[in-house]
């Protein structure tokens, strides 16, 4: 995707959003879905997804923002472990509230673990990886073509190596 030029590096592009891109970011990490967002901040739903599997500063940003969430919604978690402690220490004799308990842990990391979102925060390399996979896109049947064109080249000389008895 073209981007503006940085005004400060003239070489590295401007990853900077719109109101909207931000706007958009704040509803997809709610929840939204993309034509509930698109709607929200009147485009199509089609710039929205462009915006989310194209866009490098649009895809870091909206990285960063579900890790900043991810580590609030821990933080809150983890706030929760020392009752989920007690809980599990007063019900070792019965076992009324031991699976919310279990649950917070789990939550928390401590028993059996949740991964947090991960994603590139970087848009120089999020744009350098689409511009590998879009070149490896393009290259793929000369790539291909090539292959097939040494396999029958080195079967041509095992032929002849076996044709003068050199094998």
């Amino acid at each position: 995707m073209a981007s503006k030029r940085n005004a400060t590096k003239p070489d590295a592009p401007d990853w900077s959003l719109s109101e909207q891109q931000r706007t958009a970011i704040d509803l997809l990490v709610t929840g939204k879905n993309l034509q509930d967002t698109a709607d929200a901040v009147g485009v199509q739903r089609s710039t929205v997804s462009l915006w989310v599997h194209h866009h490098p500063g649009f895809q870091a940003a909206l990285h960063t923002r579900r890790q900043e969430l991810w580590a609030d919604l821990a933080d809150g978690l983890r706030a929760l472990a020392p009752k989920a402690v007690q809980v599990l220490a007063q019900a070792l004799d019965g076992d009324e509230a031991v699976p919310a308990a279990i649950h917070v842990l789990k939550a928390c990391g401590l028993y059996g673990g949740v991964a947090a979102p991960r994603g590139e925060t970087d848009p120089q390399v999020l744009a350098a990886a689409m511009q590998v996979a879009d070149d490896a896109r393009q290259h793929a049947a000369e790539d291909a073509a090539l292959t097939i064109q040494r396999k029958a080249y080195d079967r041509s000389l095992a032929g002849l190596h076996s044709g003068l008895g050199l094998a």
